[in-house]
């Protein structure tokens, strides 16, 4: 049953809320559990049918159709290639390449990059399971990859290190390091425990609220966090720098990474101000930067608590930034 491993339990959930016939819905039960460890001799059991008839269940969902369809008695057919028998040899070279060779910032190829990326390279349509197909026959394989840390260079490190140094020589400023997180309010359990045989459902308030943070310290141990209910993009990264030099009325030394909104000409612009300089982190080098450590303590203070609303997620944030322990600058670097 190796296709089914292509398969996530999130996808054969959302199908099993589009259908309503009873063997369809059983069959989708059973290819749930199946990926939660029962055993088709169990599912047999539970169903009250052979084992046989439990594998041929399973086996429909090796198809290039939607998983209703996969599931339906109703007359099924394969969809037609839209792709031409070029487009095909080039989708093939571009798939055993990273994504990024041809644009996407994506580490590696999945079903929903993929059908994104024929949308927008040949402006066609493909379910996941035929971008499945089209991997399959491009010569990949599903497979679970080792993780491995980027890490950036010394010399890079070496190179900040200075850029600080130099800084400090041509200004009396105080350095003040700035980063960003988010925080989501979670309501829906993407799996649970309910009684074999059921078909689980939940009530859901339909809950997605976030708040994102921008948060600041400095070496002599003073903090500054700004919480908002958007993105940050460059203005937001802006005002808060501004908000900086008004709250500390000091020449300024910024610390700050390379996110795209922190690099923005409406942030670097500001470089051409009297007392304010900035100085950019390394790639991959979050240890570098002291708010980490204050993102790392408010993560402990919010982990395996629940909130039902915004405001209590908020609340809760502006409890644990209140109890911070300050790590020191002058620790970093």
């Amino acid at each position: 049953m190796d296709h089914l491993d292509e398969i996530s339990i999130e996808e054969l959930q959302d199908a099993l809320d589009n259908v309503e016939e009873n063997k369809p819905t059983q069959r989708l039960l059973a290819a749930i559990a199946y990926k939660n460890g029962v055993t088709q001799s169990e599912l047999a059991e539970w169903h009250d049918t052979g084992r046989r008839t439990i594998y041929s269940w399973l086996m429909r969902f090796d198809t290039d159709e939607s998983l209703e369809q996969a599931v339906s008695d109703a007359h099924r057919s394969g969809r037609k290639r839209k792709l031409s028998e070029s487009q095909q040899e080039e989708f093939e070279q571009s798939v055993h390449e990273p994504p990024k060779e041809v644009g996407i910032d994506a580490p590696a190829w999945t079903p929903a990059l993929v059908q994104e990326f024929l949308e927008e390279s040949y402006g066609v349509e493909y379910s996941y399971p035929s971008c499945r197909r089209l991997l399959k026959e491009a010569g990949l394989s599903y497979q679970k990859p080792r993780r491995t840390a980027a890490e950036s260079e010394e010399s890079d490190k070496e190179e900040f290190h200075d850029e600080i140094k130099k800084k400090r020589a041509e200004m009396d400023a105080k350095v003040v390091c700035i980063d960003q997180t988010k925080k989501s309010v979670q309501v829906e359990p993407r799996a649970a425990w309910f009684p074999r045989g059921t078909r689980p459902s939940v009530e859901l308030s339909g809950q997605r609220d976030w708040t994102c943070l921008l948060g600041a310290i400095t070496e002599d141990g003073d903090c500054f966090f700004s919480r908002f209910t958007e993105y940050v993009t460059a203005d937001h990264a802006k005002h808060f720098i501004l908000a900086l030099c008004e709250e500390f009325e000091e020449d300024l030394i910024v610390v700050l990474d390379g996110a795209p909104y922190f690099q923005a000409s409406a942030v670097t612009d500001l470089a051409a101000r009297d007392g304010l300089a900035f100085v950019t982190l390394p790639a991959y080098s979050p240890e570098l930067n002291p708010v980490e450590e204050c993102w790392r303590q408010l993560q402990d203070a919010l982990s395996n608590r629940f909130f039902d609303s915004l405001e209590q997620l908020t609340t809760a944030i502006d409890t644990a930034l209140d109890q911070l322990s300050l790590p020191k600058v002058s620790n970093y670097f």
